[in-house]
């Protein structure tokens, strides 16, 4: 009798570890899947000579390509000819093709656009595509996407509305930005740190970098939630920098455990949100915060990077 009370008892409690388990992935599989679309500025890298950027293309590609991560990097094209010759430099955008990401114009020189005349950003954007555009083109692609450098899309109306006309007639769409974040400070803090050869230092700002990423990610998704009423297609800038080409891996696998999917910016800009009115800004804004303040809502700034970051990457 009592084996048999035990073995009841075995039985029930196995039916009920069933019972919770299907719950469980019942309620995982109803509940919405995250999806976010990873984007890197001023390729083929941010800042350095030309060996630098060969080794972040060199370890940051194999990490998305690991990650199973579609991404777009958007060019600054003045840096193909900056080191007396174009062959190297050009080949680092033909890897990111080779990989299968596509490429956008992020201006020839990353000018800013409340520095110049109408006019002078209006070369900088033609000048910016000439190599990028025949590189799609040779792989039976085409340029697309443009990404103004700062987020800022004008210093007036008059001058947004004229860059808007410009950018339709050359067939360009804008690649928006929900979230926006302050990597390129992690990544000066951990490119001194690499000179200085402090691997504990390093290794704090790597987990530093991946601690502020979710935080950010937690403020737009709840932002997203409070004025839409559910999560965007969310678009994510990121800079082809040092800490990304070595960490991003880390990064990746921590917006999967928070539910995300990674999707192409093709596929995110279906989201209905992005043909929303936006407000005009002579900062740079998430376009979010631009969708409320075009509605008359105050935006919510983002969380700022920890005092000893800014400090590391010596900004004041």
């Amino acid at each position: 009798m009592l084996k048999a009370n035990s073995l009841q008892k075995l039985q029930l409690s196995c039916g009920l570890f069933v019972l919770l388990t299907a719950l469980q992935l019942t309620a995982f599989a109803q509940s919405p899947q995250r999806e976010v679309a990873i984007t890197f500025d001023d390729l083929p890298a941010t800042r350095g000579d030309l060996a630098k950027l060969e080794y972040i293309t060199r370890n940051l590609l194999p990490k998305l390509k690991a990650e199973n991560v579609p991404a777009i990097g958007f060019v600054n094209e003045q840096k193909l000819f900056a080191f007396g010759q174009t062959d190297r430099p050009t080949a680092l955008l033909r890897q990111w093709l080779d990989d299968g990401h596509d490429l956008g114009n992020h201006t020839f020189s990353h000018v800013s656009i409340d520095q110049v005349p109408f006019e002078k950003y209006a070369e900088e954007v033609i000048r910016g595509e000439t190599v990028t555009r025949t590189l799609l083109e040779a792989t039976g692609a085409r340029l697309k996407y443009f990404r103004h450098p700062h987020l800022r899309t004008g210093p007036n109306e008059e001058y947004r509305e004229k860059l808007a006309h410009l950018l339709a007639d050359r067939a360009y769409a804008v690649a928006p930005v929900t979230i926006d974040n302050n990597d390129f400070v992690f990544s000066l803090a951990y490119t001194y740190a690499k000179e200085k050869h402090d691997q504990t230092l390093q290794t704090q700002i790597a987990d530093a970098y991946v601690a502020y990423m979710e935080q950010i990610f937690e403020h737009f998704e709840k932002l997203s939630r409070d004025f839409l009423g559910r999560e965007v297609k969310q678009t994510l800038l990121l800079h082809a920098n040092e800490i990304n080409a070595d960490h991003f891996d880390r990064l990746a696998q921590a917006l999967r455990t928070r539910g995300y999917r990674f999707i192409t910016l093709d596929e995110a800009l279906k989201d209905p949100a992005y043909s929303l009115t936006e407000a005009q800004s002579t900062r740079g804004l998430s376009w979010i915060h631009r969708w409320m303040l075009a509605k008359g809502l105050p935006m919510r700034e983002e969380p700022l990077e920890p005092a000893w970051i800014r400090e590391s990457a010596r900004l004041r």
